[in-house]
């Protein structure tokens, strides 16, 4: 069986600018996982692409980004073993050797897919703890590893759909299913294109992508819409275009909202 390989990528920017690096990576590579170190007044991020992902060239001709190795899956499985945990909302997010029981999420970590760490991902979770999912259909939008997805499933959702557009993160998303003994539809495709309408649904994405689909969110979203992915200081521009939360929950440098529908 060939080892997968994946392209490690460094670039090193002034503190004040990681956010907006990461903010850019993110609009195409929405579940992209990186390590960040601070080096005094510089910070170095660190990330991982399969070698069939590209980096859109506008953003390597703002940004200094490199290329510093090539690695495979048996280096990427000694990585993972880095992976702690979190715990959001009572629920505890573990990679499989961690994993005790109890109300837990099973995730096995992959550089390109979320692990729960993100803080959008985390504010995500905790809204979505506090909605009673039993019985109703969910709808999971950029599901990447499909944390939100699989926590819907296991809370008692009848029906539980995850989409995203990158299929290296859907065959993780697959996997953590299996983990945790639940079924998720997953599949490829397109927010834009999204036909039917769900009880609940989580938009964990960025900002630009969240306003564009505003039509196609609230079409399908018939009792609760979470969104996730805003940055504290795109709160308002979100909220001027959906109306008013029912539900801010607010982190170090992003926010989640809760909007309840009309069939709440």
């Amino acid at each position: 069986m060939l080892e997968k390989r994946f392209r490690r990528f460094v670039s090193e920017v002034p503190n004040d600018l990681v956010d907006m690096l990461v903010y850019e990576l993110s609009e195409f590579f929405p579940q992209l996982g990186y390590l960040l170190t601070e080096q005094g007044e510089t910070t170095r991020v660190e990330f991982f692409l399969s070698e069939e992902q590209e980096i859109p060239l506008d953003i390597k001709e703002r940004w200094p980004i490199e290329v510093v190795g090539v690695e495979t899956n048996q280096w990427l499985d000694a990585f993972r073993k880095s992976f702690e945990g979190v715990e959001t909302g009572g629920i505890r997010v573990v990679p499989p050797w961690l994993q005790k029981g109890g109300n837990e999420i099973v995730i096995y970590p992959g550089m390109a897919f979320g692990t729960g760490e993100h803080e959008s991902t985390k504010l995500a979770l905790n809204l979505l703890t506090r909605l009673d999912l039993l019985d109703r259909t969910v709808l999971d939008v950029g599901t990447g590893s499909g944390i939100l997805a699989i926590y819907a499933a296991k809370a008692g959702a009848k029906k539980t759909r995850g989409i995203d557009i990158d299929p290296i993160a859907l065959d993780n998303a697959r996997e953590n299913a299996a983990l945790n003994n639940v079924v998720v539809d997953f599949e490829v495709a397109d927010a834009y294109e999204i036909t039917g309408r769900y009880d609940v649904v989580v938009a964990n994405l960025v900002t630009d992508l969240l306003l564009d689909l505003k039509e196609v969110l609230l079409g399908c979203s018939g009792s609760f819409l979470i969104l996730s992915g805003i940055p504290k200081e795109e709160l308002h521009s979100v909220a001027q275009a959906y109306g008013r939360p029912s539900l801010v929950a607010i982190g170090c440098e992003w926010v989640s909202m809760l909007f309840v529908r009309g069939n709440a």
